[in-house]
């Protein structure tokens, strides 16, 4: 069951940033033990992932099991419930991974589709689901984006050469983790000194999924459109948004610019943060150099903290925590790179 909910997971993957504002959900139909078909969610208006992968597997899906990331809907929205789609095929039985925590769906699927013959296990425990879904549920609950940092430091706590100078800080696991992130976020965030510092691209890499959108909270930096977010972007992808306290005419071409309307971190932050939830946004990646961490965890508007540290000691360094606020004790004795989670509240 595991092998069909990871490839159920790598379809929920591939509809991050299309399927909003319905969640990213992925399915496959399974007879005798092997995979007829799958199917994920896409843009509103069209298929859900259940019927994507009924339609593939036509007359094949009578008799066959249905594993779906996430409770079938029930509900008449833009497109009809999925139930309905799941009781005409002639699926025997249905495992679903998570709760829809939408109160149009929740505990309700299981009940019609039982009520039509079909076996549901519902809830069905595995690994990657929970997180998955987390900034889904918290986006139903609170209607406001999700906002996870993730931040790799050395073994003594820096994470920038002294003279800001990049480093290469953590090993494959940690930056395929970090690609996998991405892939499940709707956008990423960095600051203006990291955009000039490191030219990242953000892109995904080495993982499925989709790019994230491009978002850069600054102050007063002029930027060029030479950097690689704006003059190596895919034809077919959306424009980085710029949130800027200054005109920026050399990006006209290349960005959407949002001139700051505060005048205080903490403000603009939180404009930042309207807008993406705006538009239907359930998790946003940040990266943050020292700066950008520093006020957003002295702003108190974040959810959660991934830490990876690194065996590698520099001895003098940027550090990300310095007035921050946070006091993070870790075993400074360490082999290989390590993951520590940490939550706001």
């Amino acid at each position: 069951m595991s092998d069909f909910m990871h490839e159920a997971l790598k379809e929920a993957r591939l509809a991050v940033g299309v399927s909003r504002p319905n969640p990213p959900v992925g399915a496959i139909v399974v007879c005798h033990d092997h995979i007829i078909s799958r199917g994920h969610t896409q843009v509103p208006g069209q298929a859900h992932a259940e019927v994507m992968a009924l339609q593939a597997a036509g007359e094949a899906a009578r008799g066959a099991d249905l594993f779906v990331t996430l409770e079938p809907c029930c509900h008449y929205g833009r497109t009809p419930p999925c139930t309905t789609a799941i009781i005409a095929a002639g699926i025997k039985r249905v495992f679903f991974f998570h709760a829809d925590s939408n109160p149009q769906v929740a505990g309700k699927s299981q009940g019609l589709l039982e009520a039509a013959g079909i076996e549901v296990y519902g809830n069905v425990s595995t690994p990657g689901i929970e997180s998955f879904y987390e900034a889904y549920d918290y986006y139903m609950s609170h209607k406001r984006v999700f906002v996870e940092l993730k931040i790799a430091q050395t073994n003594d706590g820096f994470i920038a050469g002294a003279n800001h100078e990049c480093l290469a800080i953590t090993g494959d696991v940690a930056n395929q983790w970090t690609h996998e992130l991405r892939a499940a976020s709707d956008a990423i965030i960095v600051g203006g000194g990291t955009l000039e510092c490191d030219d990242p691209l953000l892109t995904v890499r080495g993982v499925e999924g989709n790019n994230p959108r491009i978002v850069v909270f600054s102050g007063d930096r002029l930027f060029s459109p030479k950097l690689r977010i704006f003059s190596e972007r895919a034809s077919n992808a959306p424009k980085p948004t710029v949130y800027t306290n200054v005109p920026q005419p050399a990006l006209n071409d290349v960005a959407d610019v949002r001139l700051q309307r505060g005048n205080t971190f903490d403000v603009n932050w939180s404009h930042v943060l309207d807008d993406l939830s705006l538009a239907n946004m359930h998790r946003v990646m940040v990266e943050p150099g020292a700066t950008l961490a520093r006020h957003i965890f002295r702003s108190g508007i974040w959810n959660r903290l991934d830490l990876w540290t690194s065996p590698k000691a520099i001895g003098h360094g940027i550090g990300w925590n310095w007035g921050s606020g946070i006091e993070i004790s870790l075993p400074m004795k360490i082999s290989e790179d390590t993951l520590n989670v940490f939550w706001n509240g």
